[in-house]
């Protein structure tokens, strides 16, 4: 196994540009770190290599293209006050839909919101997630983290969000929307034994114009009076369930 012991090596610079969005879409590759996710993508397949502090050099010998660093380089590497010391370079795959519902992600900001929705999709079925291009990046250090690994179970795809529901449409998905000012008409018997794609929009400005006019039906959480609003993150992950929790008759 090869040790790297200097920061100014090539291959450590490209684990630094990978926390950048434009090298990430250049490379199609991505920079993750810990344990658990550096296991769990090795058993995706999704690996091309890793970069360990010598503690881990018997448990990743035998993986191919593995190289040891040092403690120094695990500190400029990583986005954590503690580092593990195991990081990865991950392929971001390419999107192909599954046999599953739709969660339509247009404009979110929050790395944590974005995280939190990506783990309550896996949990209630909504594996095809379409974002908006200007949402938080899927393969930012803080989402990641937020997703605890679950987005390696998922079908991610940043695009033109209208042009991709109207294609949704044509193949009667039911499109499902959030608008706080609308009255809802949403129901369940509308929507059985069919796909559905569920909007949730910006956490300031909520679903945009051009996508709104898309919607179908519009769906409402009944919450205490004297609270305002819900985060995007416990709102959606509160409709994922309702919904999954009435497909599985629960």
């Amino acid at each position: 196994m090869q040790k790297i012991t200097s920061v100014a090596n090539k291959l450590i610079q490209e684990l630094i540009l990978l926390k950048e969005i434009s090298y990430q879409k250049e490379t199609k590759k991505y920079l993750i770190e810990g344990l658990k996710m550096v296991d769990l993508a090795i058993s995706k397949g999704v690996v091309e290599s890793i970069f360990i502090e010598k503690q881990y050099i018997d448990k990743y010998k035998d993986f191919t293209n593995s190289f040891e660093i040092t403690d120094n380089i695990s500190k400029k590497i990583s986005s954590l006050k503690s580092s593990q010391g195991i990081f990865a370079i991950c392929k971001i795959q390419d999107f192909k839909e599954i046999d599953s519902n739709y969660l339509i992600l247009d404009g979110i900001q929050d790395p944590g919101n974005l995280g939190t929705l990506l783990r309550s999709a896996l949990a209630f079925e909504f594996k095809n997630i379409i974002c908006s291009n200007d949402c938080v990046n899927f393969y930012n250090s803080k989402v990641l983290r937020a997703t605890q690994s679950n987005h390696f179970e998922l079908n991610l795809i940043n695009t033109d969000l209208k042009k991709f529901l109207e294609e949704l449409i044509q193949k009667e998905v039911v499109i499902i929307g959030t608008i706080l000012q609308n009255e809802s008409n949403f129901n369940y018997e509308k929507i059985k034994k069919k796909k559905i794609a569920l909007i949730l929009g910006n956490e300031g400005n909520g679903i945009s114009k051009e996508v709104r006019d898309l919607i179908q039906l519009n769906a409402k959480i009944k919450i205490n009076p004297e609270v305002e609003s819900l985060n995007v993150g416990v709102a959606g992950s509160i409709l994922m369930n309702e919904i999954y929790s009435k497909n599985k008759g629960v």
